[in-house]
């Protein structure tokens, strides 16, 4: 979990909320204290340590489905698959 991070996003997944190139702070800090939500834009890493930024869209047994915000051009869920709770890593927090 980490504490502040930065991150640079690329891609068009999470348009018109997050652009390519926008910079973006994440925090493990909120999720010390509540698990996180349905809604909660998260950073989090797949299985093969590659780094998303996606919003929450279902909790269902302790595995998070994470959609795009540009439904038509995003890779989330609905290809990778459910997400686990140790695959996140802090909740997108601030865009620079």
């Amino acid at each position: 979990m980490l504490l502040l991070a930065k991150y640079k996003i690329t891609g068009h997944s999470m348009e018109p909320l997050l652009k390519n190139g926008d910079k973006i702070i994440a925090t493990g800090l909120f999720y010390l204290f509540q698990s996180p939500k349905i809604n909660d834009i998260v950073v989090f890493k797949d299985s093969k340590g590659k780094v998303f930024i996606k919003r929450i869209e279902k909790i269902n047994k302790g595995k998070y489905f994470m959609l795009g915000e540009n439904k038509k051009d995003s890779f989330d869920s609905r290809k990778f698959g459910e997400i686990v709770r140790n695959q996140i890593l802090g909740k997108f927090i601030y865009k620079i």
